[in-house]
């Protein structure tokens, strides 16, 4: 297919960044990182799949939504060895007409199968919906708001109830509605972005996927010069808006301030790059690693996204070559999303030295994550204090990208008095990952479970994994909150138990609400694990294909669902009511067609048999 290039030159960016370039190793630089100043949420970090031509094969995915190493193949044929980066956000695109690229519904179960949420956002409504009666272009009609609002809905629905995509986070109303460009668009101005927001939500509420967030106004420029948010945040409008959202197209020196009104709304950088040729080097990876921390530090955005995951030209706008191949500019980028997870959250870390440091923390866990961006020519001395720490970390793990690593970890450093000491290689960065233990004052842990779908009849074994963080670790206690009748948790050993349950017949069809609950013993702190159960309708009723009477015997042979178990029941008056029949057999949920063998009685003149299945 055709890919759309963007080439102008007026949006290459360089934000300003004033670097001392000379650094003295062994010179003070000290940064002190709080734990108790507190800034802003992390949603995570991604990039888009939008107009993708090829197939998306899992190496690829793991390289760029997991932490695994590996080994993926190349464009031209050749393998390469990866470090994955864990992306947490997939930007995909939705196409005129309301669906979705097939390679980009691959990718998104790939990347939710690796814990990454996938959103969507439309380069134009499908030509019949608009003023110029194409997808490049023009306006979209008043009059199309509701067929349009109920298009985009059917699209979650299809993403969510059709290719599994239960994870699916937020939808951009447009791609770019300030761009003048020559391939698919769309122009929208602040009133319509107001009038057609009332639409979308309603339909998103009436298609039971209200949890989807809207985004807007995805403006070409972070400084959003149109003021295109502002009409939908000045009324009632704006508690239907979920992200405010921007690209980061603005010019050869970048906007002279990042800071923005976000509105109370999570605030999104959604999309960028220079269009630069190709530069691979660690020096374009630097540039990156930088501006991810202005963003971060300045902006104080809580989602940042680079525009391509595989670049398709010649230039830099891929995270990779165009032979899929990974450039620095991936692996800075992953030292920031591989360890600065969603719901962590940024602390304020302050730094009397040349370095670029700034600092996350996921609050319940005590996790941390100090990210460390080194660009001058010299390796730097570097000091890091712990303030306000809620426990004793006993070292960090320094994980590095420079010209000879990508993202490679490298032996623990000690923590003394909280506080330690490390050498920052020259022109890299050092992301220090650790952890805070406090004294029984951490809850225990449970490692999520999926909705579980299974027949009637089935018994659904499923182990719950609890970990508790307190030093010394404390007895953990599990017991179920809810759950369909006849459930229950059975401990297994010290950090695991058992759900257990058999589906009976009459369960067929529904869905079923689980909450587990792990408890300490010490400050009686917990965690919970909700999942569903789905019970798949029966697929059939039991019927009887052959029956024959020989030998003293009657052999039925029996068709019906797999799950359930069958049993023979048998009566010499069918007007008897069915719960007065004889039970002859009962086989356990067999694997059918089932042969079923019961005894000739031969003083009856007549008997008749019915097959029941159960529990």
């Amino acid at each position: 297919m055709n890919t759309p290039v963007k080439i102008w030159i007026s949006r290459l960016l360089v934000l300003p960044i004033v670097l001392i370039m000379t650094s003295v190793l062994g010179q003070a630089q000290t940064c002190t990182v709080d734990w108790t100043n507190v800034h802003q949420r992390i949603d995570g970090f991604g990039a888009s799949s939008a107009f993708t031509g090829f197939t998306w094969t899992t190496n690829l995915a793991d390289m760029f939504f997991s932490t695994n190493n590996g080994v993926a193949r190349s464009k031209n044929g050749t393998n390469f060895m990866f470090t994955g980066i864990g992306l947490s956000l997939l930007r995909s695109q939705i196409q005129p007409g309301g669906f979705a690229n097939g390679n980009e519904i691959t990718l998104m179960q790939y990347a939710q199968a690796r814990g990454a949420m996938s959103w969507s956002t439309p380069w134009s409504p499908q030509a019949s919906f608009k003023s110029n009666g194409s997808t490049v272009g023009g306006t979209i009609l008043s009059g199309s708001y509701q067929a349009y609002a109920n298009q985009l809905a059917g699209y979650v629905v299809t993403l969510k109830n059709t290719y599994g995509i239960t994870n699916f986070y937020a939808l951009s109303i447009q791609n770019e509605p300030d761009a003048t460009v020559t391939y698919v668009s769309c122009y929208w101005n602040a009133q319509q972005f107001h009038d057609f927001v009332p639409y979308l939500y309603n339909a998103l509420v009436a298609s039971n996927v209200s949890s989807t967030r809207i985004m807007l106004p995805e403006s070409e420029n972070w400084t959003d010069p149109s003021n295109l948010v502002a009409t939908a945040m000045s009324d009632s409008t704006s508690n239907m808006v979920g992200i405010v959202a921007d690209h980061n197209y603005d010019g050869a020196n970048g906007p002279a301030n990042l800071t923005k009104n976000s509105y109370g709304k999570p605030l999104w950088e959604t999309e960028v790059s220079t269009f630069d040729a190709n530069d691979g080097s660690i020096s374009n990876g630097l540039y990156w690693a930088k501006r991810i921390y202005l963003f971060m530090t300045q902006a104080q955005v809580n989602a940042y996204h680079y525009w391509w995951l595989i670049n398709l030209g010649t230039d830099n706008e891929g995270l990779t070559d165009n032979n899929y191949v990974p450039d620095k500019r991936m692996y800075t980028m992953g030292q920031y999303s591989r360890f600065v997870r969603p719901n962590y959250y940024r602390v304020d870390a302050s730094n009397t030295g040349n370095a670029l440091i700034s600092a996350y923390q996921e609050t319940n866990s005590g996790n941390f994550a100090i990210v460390a961006v080194n660009n001058t020519s010299s390796a730097i001395g570097q000091t890091i204090n712990l303030n306000n720490f809620p426990g004793t970390i006993g070292s960090v793990t320094p994980w590095i990208t420079s010209a000879t690593m990508s993202l490679s970890n490298q032996a623990p450093v000690g923590v003394s008095g909280s506080s330690f000491t490390y050498t920052l290689p020259a022109m890299s960065v050092v992301t220090f990952v650790g952890r805070a233990v406090a004294s029984s004052s951490i809850p225990p842990t449970l490692t999520a479970i999926a909705d579980q779908t299974m027949n009637a009849g089935q018994t659904l074994l499923v182990t719950n994994t609890a970990s508790d963080p307190n030093v010394p670790p404390q007895s953990l206690t599990f017991n179920l909150l809810n759950g369909p009748a006849g459930a229950a948790v059975t401990s297994l050993d010290t950090t695991d138990a058992q759900f257990s349950w058999r589906a009976p017949v009459n369960s067929a069809g529904t869905t079923n609400p689980v909450m587990v609950a792990v408890t300490d013993t010490g400050t009686l702190l917990s965690a919970t694990n909700s999942f569903n159960i789905i019970v798949n309708p029966l697929s059939s009723l039991p019927s009887v294909n052959s029956i024959n009477a020989s030998g003293g015997q009657v052999t039925l042979m029996v068709a019906g669902p797999q799950g359930p178990d069958y049993t023979v029941l048998t009566t010499t008056n069918l007007t008897d009511p069915l719960s007065t029949w004889q039970v002859l057999m009962t086989t356990n949920s067999p694997v059918t067609p089932v042969t079923l063998v019961v005894p000739i009685i031969p003083t009856d003149p007549c008997r008749f048999y019915s097959i029941q299945i159960g529990p």
